[in-house]
């Protein structure tokens, strides 16, 4: 898979960003998402290709909270996500919510090191 790496210096004004995670969709528009803490939130900054992506958000500030009880970061994101028709099958909101899991240590950033990439393959079609 190609990928491409967003110029991202400079996007976090003096926070060191943690989390980068780089996708290419079937649609062959390309994200960057990018993760970190700043205070009680995670600030996520997303750049792309994408028009409907782009009208959905760069930026979100989402808090930080017990992830195991409840899950209002995703509940928030997917709410944007109806509001700005993005297509059902798009992998940019959960690489969002994986760069904020892995932000918050719900997804172990040595697991996220370790396996360093999420394939998916087209076995067989007909």
């Amino acid at each position: 898979m190609s990928t491409n790496r967003f110029n991202y210096q400079g996007v976090t004004g003096g926070s060191k960003i943690t989390v980068v995670i780089s996708l290419e969709n079937i649609c062959r528009n390309r994200t960057t998402v990018l993760a970190q803490h700043e205070g009680k939130n995670t600030r996520i900054n997303v750049e792309t290709t994408c028009a409907k992506i782009k009208k959905w958000g760069n930026e979100f500030n989402l808090p930080k909270m017990d992830l195991i009880d409840r899950d209002v970061s995703f509940d928030l994101l997917n709410k944007k996500r109806a509001e700005y028709s993005i297509c059902s099958n798009c992998y940019v909101p959960p690489t969002v919510m994986s760069a904020y899991w892995i932000e918050n240590e719900k997804i172990p950033k040595e697991v996220a090191k370790k396996y360093e990439s999420v394939d998916i393959t087209f076995e067989e079609i007909k």
